[in-house]
């Protein structure tokens, strides 16, 4: 039986945040809102708060991401 493929911990590249995105407000319409999702915008493939209008209104251009570290020791499968 084949073997999972080892999680990356450390690849800070995964987890930036767009430049332009700022936490408190949605990155498409930058509403204030109470609740922001963070997904991955696929064209730049980092990641931005979005309010969920506009998470449903461009579901092609983003896309809800697991972007939590596993939990358990570094290395270990």
């Amino acid at each position: 039986m084949r073997q999972p493929m080892p999680i990356k911990y450390d690849d800070e590249k995964c987890y930036q945040f767009h430049t332009k995105d700022v936490p408190d407000r949605c990155f498409v319409c930058s509403d204030n809102s109470t609740r922001l999702l963070i997904v991955r915008h696929i064209e730049s493939m980092m990641l931005v708060h979005l309010c969920p209008d506009c998470m449903v209104n461009d579901t092609s251009g983003y896309l809800l991401d697991n972007t939590r570290p596993w939990l358990g020791e570094k290395g270990k499968i």
